[in-house]
């Protein structure tokens, strides 16, 4: 649907019938690709391990953004946990929700928005958190990026994960795959793990901050060179963790191919007449 709204049609009809096996290896190609993006700033001595750590905190948001895309066109089934009334089996048509114990059912449409609704304030906030953290250790190490350049790292990332969406959430099918609740579940798991490796790896190699507020290297640290310039050799380090990380996340995430399996027998089946 969203190559179809692109005008790519011929590129949605050629990845929903490709093996499961290079579907994955072309995404996996352009996040390792956009990855190294911020790699080319590092090298031309532009940026340092502080404008890194921003860049991760930026594809949060690009990572945000495209998970509303997803909630609002999940078409599989989860069991969502009814509010002291057992379990409520959902499908993309309609949603069992329970008030006061009495089962109420909501337009699948209408369940979308809610949850789509939910997540962007829940993540949100989230995210805020996460930024103000991000943003005072990248402030002590030092940021050197311009606005240009973090709006076109952003607009990278945001293509990256833009295609990836559209390849094995839309051309793909994983969205009949996935209910609302293991959609919106999705990316904390993801950001959990390889912002608490970023973050960890940063302290471990910057080392403790100094009086004036600032990050230096650990002394006796082979990334302790005068000649690897400001935090040039650490943003390296940082961006070679968080790749091998995203990586290996992503093949686990699109591991099981929707196209060849069997769709969902509520995603099937046609409501019954009442």
């Amino acid at each position: 649907m969203l190559l179809r709204v692109l005008g790519l049609q011929a590129l949605a009809v050629l990845v929903g019938t490709m093996p499961a096996r290079t579907a994955r290896v072309l995404t996996l190609v352009m996040l390792v690709g956009a990855n190294l993006f911020p790699l080319v700033a590092l090298l031309t001595g532009a940026w340092g391990a502080g404008d890194v750590l921003v860049t991760y905190w930026l594809e949060n948001v690009a990572v945000g953004i495209w998970q509303v895309v997803k909630l609002l066109t999940a078409q599989g089934t989860d069991v969502v946990a009814g509010s002291g009334a057992g379990q409520a089996l959902t499908d993309p048509r309609t949603v069992t929700a329970h008030v006061n114990g009495r089962p109420v059912q909501l337009a699948g449409s209408v369940a979308r928005v809610f949850v789509a609704g939910f997540f962007v304030v829940h993540y949100g906030l989230f995210t805020v958190v996460h930024g103000v953290f991000t943003f005072v250790l990248a402030h002590r190490s030092g940021i050197s990026g311009s606005v240009r350049s973090f709006t076109l790292v952003f607009l990278v990332l945001f293509l990256s994960h833009g295609l990836s969406t559209a390849i094995h959430w839309f051309a793909r099918g994983e969205r009949r795959a996935n209910g609302l609740m293991a959609t919106m579940k999705q990316p904390y798991g993801r950001i959990f793990v390889l912002h608490l490796a970023v973050i960890g790896s940063f302290f471990l190699v910057m080392g403790p901050l100094s009086t004036d507020g600032s990050v230096s290297l650990v002394p006796g640290s082979p990334l302790d060179t005068a000649a690897a310039g400001p935090s040039v050799l650490p943003g390296i380090l940082l961006i070679a963790l968080k790749t091998a990380l995203d990586a290996g996340l992503h093949l686990r995430a699109h591991r099981q191919d929707p196209v060849s399996a069997p769709a969902p027998v509520a995603a099937m089946t046609p409501p019954s007449a009442t």
